[in-house]
């Protein structure tokens, strides 16, 4: 029969406490059972699902025929502008001087015979003396005429550079015997994306969940634990909401111009669908820029961007996602400007105790001259997630912080009549979330057990947890959303 442990001898002149440490006689001492986090704990760091599932901002879909693909109807606003392409007669260097007639190349027959257009400086009216006529894809003729009483006006080259906009003027016609106008109209469209399939699955063996650690675990809903198994199952939870988050975020929609789905498994050939994300939905209402050092020229110009396209009095929701680098930059920016006022905010931004100094008092908030409000919010995706994390490993740090926590995105959250969030999240319908657990002659947790009686699945030693779901986000109106994004100076 074999020893469990062979018999030491020591020949030391003296014995200490160091001679039974290295006997193994006395354990290192702990400072405490509880666990040490270096980077600490995901918390905060899921913001997405927060603002979505975490207030039941959610949609579930009827999927025919397996068609993962959902629409929502959209209503554009109005086009009341023209583009002009230019003269017909490049000869012209005075054109509707005398109030001559003169034709003009245009986009498109938005604008019809009767009506008129303005020049971008306002100082041109041309009344459309005939109908556009098509002479291909985006090109149209029709002849003009000034309306003036001044003989010497004509249109001035600069107003007449390709691809300037005009803007759409009212109809003129005479007292009697005019003639009736054509109008425009705007029909509902539709706009489509789909969403994928998650997996996630916990494979344990042996007699895992009845083994126990000499530390205090935290547990998923608050408590402790000496038990090793509940402890991961909280790690393996916080993770997948984790990719769940990236996942929303930077999903690509993968059909191509035909419909088709570009990407199928391996071994069943099935397709795999995937949906757009926050981001690429945004780029595609084409509300993305980038910047380097954030200034209020290029705020504003952001805000009006997100602002400017909603033109109904409806309250607007719009909250600034960021991380600690965007937040500083914004404070530093508001600051700068505020340079003049600082003597009077003295007050609020330093304090002091017991002779002791303290300085903190941060803007996370910003007001339009018109009233509207955005406010801003910090979460740990921008700093600890994993495009965070990348950032520090490639050394894409400005300031010691990652890039991707500088980075700033402008949702709206803001709610319709009906009470639907702008942005929400989008299931199956059946399908949202199914859990399962594989069994087999392993011991698995209490929490895995679904009935009361076990059925073994497979003759091996081991089980598993298992987990699909069925997600997408769908944001109803981009345009209102912008992503300005931190790239090196």
């Amino acid at each position: 029969m074999r020893e469990l442990q062979a018999v030491q001898y020591n020949s030391d002149l003296y014995s200490d406490q160091n001679l039974l440490y290295k006997s193994g006689l006395v354990d290192t001492p702990t400072l405490s059972k509880n666990l040490t986090y270096l980077w600490g704990k995901d918390s905060d760091i899921f913001p997405l699902l927060t603002m979505t599932q975490g207030q039941n901002a959610i949609r579930t879909v009827k999927v025919e025929l397996d068609d993962t693909q959902y629409t929502w109807p959209t209503m554009g606003r109005r086009k009341v502008t023209t583009k002009l392409i230019g003269l017909v007669n490049t000869n012209l260097t005075q054109p509707g001087i005398g109030c001559s007639f003169f034709d003009i190349y245009v986009e498109d027959n938005t604008v019809h015979a009767q009506y008129s257009i303005i020049s971008p400086n306002r100082k041109n009216i041309l009344r459309f003396m005939t109908e556009p006529r098509k002479l291909a894809d985006k090109k149209y003729v029709v002849t003009v005429q000034l309306i003036t009483g001044d003989l010497n006006e004509y249109v001035t080259s600069d107003q007449l550079i390709a691809g300037r906009s005009w803007a759409m003027g009212a109809t003129s016609v005479a007292a009697s015997l005019s003639d009736g106008t054509a109008s425009n109209r705007m029909f509902p469209g539709k706009l489509t994306n789909q969403f994928g399939f998650q997996r996630y699955s916990q494979i344990i063996a042996g007699n895992i969940s009845n083994k126990v650690v000499p530390y205090e675990l935290d547990l998923a809903g608050g408590g402790k634990t000496n038990f090793w198994m509940p402890f991961e199952m909280k790690q393996w939870e916080v993770e997948s909401r984790m990719l769940d988050e990236v996942d929303l975020w930077i999903s690509k929609y993968n059909r191509d111009a035909a419909g088709n789905i570009t990407m199928r498994d391996l071994e069943t050939n099935e397709p795999i669908p995937k949906g757009a994300g926050v981001v690429e939905q945004i780029k595609a209402a084409g509300n993305y820029d980038t910047f380097s050092v954030l200034t209020k020229t290029k705020f504003d110009n952001t805000v009006r961007a997100v602002f400017g396209n909603r033109t109904d009095d409806g309250p607007m929701e719009i909250i600034l996602y960021t991380g600690q680098g965007g937040a500083q930059m914004f404070h530093d920016m508001v600051m700068s400007e505020a340079s003049g006022y600082i003597q009077a905010l003295a007050d609020k931004v330093i304090g002091g105790k017991d002779g002791y100094l303290s300085y903190g008092a941060y803007f996370n908030q910003y007001r339009t001259i018109d009233g509207k409000l955005i406010t801003i919010r910090t979460s740990k995706f921008f700093d600890q997630g994993p495009f965070a994390q990348a950032d520090r490993e490639n050394g894409r740090m400005y300031n010691g912080l990652p890039f991707y926590s500088y980075n700033m995105a402008f949702l709206d959250h803001s709610a319709d009549a009906g009470g639907e969030r702008n942005i929400v999240l989008v299931y199956e319908k059946g399908r949202e979330e199914l859990t399962g657990v594989y069994l087999g002659l392993t011991n698995v947790p209490d929490a895995w057990i679904p009935v009361t009686k076990r059925q073994l699945s497979t003759t091996k030693d081991k089980a598993s947890y298992e987990r699909m779901i069925s997600r997408g986000i769908c944001i109803k109106n981009a345009t209102t959303c912008f992503m300005l994004e931190m790239e090196a100076a």
